[in-house]
């Protein structure tokens, strides 16, 4: 059996930021990752995100050249957002960035608890001092029915793989991720409409900005559906079908965003007898568990599902700091629900 200082499990930004200051200490660092290091944020989230967004923005300030005194023709000869975004993502995750953590030691594969000292990954056991929980968060998918049964459902994790943009897109959900794609594609020219069971879109913040966002969606062609009840999707003649109280949407594809739930069952984690919830792995304000050797960082214990959290989480297993963390949702409008001007955001907007 293989012994370590630290075990990390999940190398997203938390994970990366465990591997990395344990490695500068001078400790031996395992680091699982069963997927791509940078984890959700940098292949299917946060980044390839905003390269989206910014390629509809693009479109969208050149189509709209009279706002600010130009008179000129759009000549679209092509369009291949995706492609650009999928580049974007490869020229980060290159060498210079797995260079990194070249000082861990970085196994691939999925990681489970034989005990609370000991973790397996393919057959093979490792044993460290510490070890830290980092494997962040998944699509939740809500039981819809006739939702799983419709083919090629997108969300974040596949969104970005698509060839082309579809010519409609009907999304589930209207929080952080639905809201952004929505606008996204809206500006590449897809048919967007948005249903969700919430009272206003972005749910977790400001109902006056979120009236404002819906404002700028509604001149932009977006269908918003709030407090919607979807009661059932189907496929009827090579179109989706999502059925609403609100009423029918047709669409070409459909995006769940309907929220995110922790990555856990792999870990097995009652073999090491770690407190859990459906809302994510128990831990005190250190990030630690009730094994005070393991900890949980990032979207896993539930505590922020934000990535400028991450490193700060990382940051308080070393008692470096105790600074209360502020709340941001990017969106198309960027909003801060602990802003005490729920409207300074206005000047963000690339709409009129």
């Amino acid at each position: 059996m293989k012994q370590f200082d630290i075990i990390v499990i999940g190398m997203g930004p938390a994970g990366m930021a465990v591997s990395a200051m344990g490695s500068a200490m001078g400790l031996s660092v395992l680091a699982i990752e069963k997927h791509k290091v940078g984890g959700e944020c940098l292949n299917c989230g946060c980044i390839p995100s905003k390269a989206l967004l910014k390629a509809g923005e693009a479109l969208h300030s050149a189509r709209n050249l009279k706002r600010y005194g130009l008179d000129g023709e759009l000549h679209l000869n092509s369009s291949d957002p995706m492609q650009v975004v999928r580049d974007k993502i490869h020229g980060i995750n290159d060498k210079k960035f797995q260079k990194a953590f070249e000082r861990a030691t970085l196994v691939s594969g999925t990681a489970e608890f034989l005990d609370d000292r000991t973790v397996q990954v393919d057959g093979e056991s490792y044993t460290a001092k510490k070890i830290f929980i980092a494997t962040g968060t998944e699509p939740f998918v809500p039981p819809i029915p006739g939702l799983k049964d419709v083919p090629d459902i997108l969300t974040n994790v596949n969104m970005f793989e698509i060839e082309k943009m579809p010519e409609s897109l009907t999304i589930i959900g209207g929080g952080a991720i639905g809201s952004e794609m929505a606008q996204a594609f809206a500006r590449l020219g897809t048919k967007v409409a948005v249903a969700h069971m919430d009272p206003h879109l972005v749910p977790v913040g400001d109902e006056e900005a979120a009236r404002v966002l819906e404002d700028v969606f509604a001149r932009e062609g977006i269908t918003v559906y709030n407090r919607a009840k979807i009661t059932g999707v189907s496929m009827e003649g090579g179109k989706i079908v999502t059925v609403t109280d609100k009423g029918t949407l047709t669409s070409e594809r459909i995006l769940v965003a309907a929220g995110r739930k922790p990555v856990l069952e792999p870990l097995r984690l009652e073999r090491a007898g770690i407190e859990f919830t459906k809302k994510g792995i128990t831990v005190d304000s250190h990030m630690r568990t009730n094994r005070s050797h393991i900890y949980a960082v990032g979207d896993c214990n539930g505590s922020y599902c934000q990535i400028w959290c991450m490193g700060h989480q990382a940051a308080l297993l070393s008692d470096w700091s105790d600074t209360r963390i502020p709340s941001l949702k990017i969106t198309p409008v960027t909003t801060s629900p602990r802003s005490s001007n729920p409207l300074s955001f206005l000047h963000l907007f690339s709409a009129d």
